[in-house]
């Protein structure tokens, strides 16, 4: 089988500019993960977008942290689930960055608060946790943000299933990793996104099945190609080539001004098979 890709060339920011660039927990590289500081950092650098992962406390407030404990983060151990948002508050999310000492965990409606018009923020629920569906929902009306500017990712299919089923205008993407020891056929992607509903994939980004016809594959049948999380410039320069619609990174301005800076090509590929 033959597979003929169409290749369009691209210079410098137009090249940069072909995928959206989502900084994964904020612009977590440089400030603390899944702080206000990290989620401001995106908006100023101008990233298309921020990524964040959500718990609800035990006195039901969404925040966002992507552990469950807080020891990696604070260097305290408190569980999120376990612990009211008073208790959480009390504790030094600076994770190691001195020049954010005093940081603290945020709610999702104060990181909510910091994204501009216009800008995506992927909302991931952790723990394959239903529960929390309705109350991301319910804060997002509040909030007054609009759905487009939403993408609730998550590991679970039955969640992503359900998120579509409460609400079809939230968009949804199944977060997955698969293997390079056992790489899945673009069929069998396709199928799961349809049994769960999702609007896309979120793929690790280091898999080395990774290619310009499984990219093509996948969004030929109407889903959406994210990817995670991707720091090094010649990989994210290979997603690209292959067509993904999306790359999360710690670094997402960095690697976005890097790629901008020197011409490359971008492979939009369709499959054209022929009989060899």
């Amino acid at each position: 089988m033959l597979i003929c890709l169409s290749v369009h060339y691209f210079t410098n920011e137009r090249y940069a500019m072909a995928v959206q660039w989502i900084s994964h927990r904020g612009e977590s590289s440089d400030a603390p993960e899944n702080t206000l500081a990290a989620f401001r950092l995106a908006m100023t650098r101008d990233t298309d977008g921020m990524e964040c992962d959500i718990y609800s406390t035990a006195d039901q407030v969404l925040v966002c942290c992507h552990d469950e404990t807080t020891t990696r983060t604070s260097g305290q151990e408190k569980s999120i689930t376990r612990s009211t948002l008073a208790e959480l508050r009390q504790l030094d999310f600076s994770n190691g960055k001195s020049a954010y000492r005093g940081e603290r965990i945020p709610t999702l409606e104060e990181a909510l608060a910091v994204l501009r018009p216009g800008k995506t923020f992927y909302i991931e629920i952790k723990g394959g946790n239903a529960a929390l569906i309705e109350p991301l929902l319910s804060l997002l009306a509040t909030a007054k943000v609009p759905l487009q500017d939403i993408v609730m990712i998550c590991f679970d299919q039955e969640v992503c299933r359900q998120a579509k089923i409460r609400c079809p205008q939230l968009r949804t993407l199944w977060l997955t990793s698969y293997s390079d020891e056992q790489p899945p056929r673009a069929e069998e992607v396709i199928a799961t996104l349809r049994q769960c509903q999702a609007d896309g994939i979120d793929l690790n980004g280091r898999r080395a099945f990774i290619d310009a016809a499984f990219v093509a594959a996948v969004q030929a049948a109407g889903y959406y190609f994210a990817v995670w999380t991707i720091d090094a410039e010649e990989r994210a320069r290979e997603l690209i080539a292959c067509g993904v619609d999306a790359i999360t990174s710690n670094r997402a301005a960095a690697l976005r001004d890097e790629i901008a800076a020197q011409p490359c090509t971008r492979g939009n590929a369709r499959q054209a098979a022929a009989e060899s």
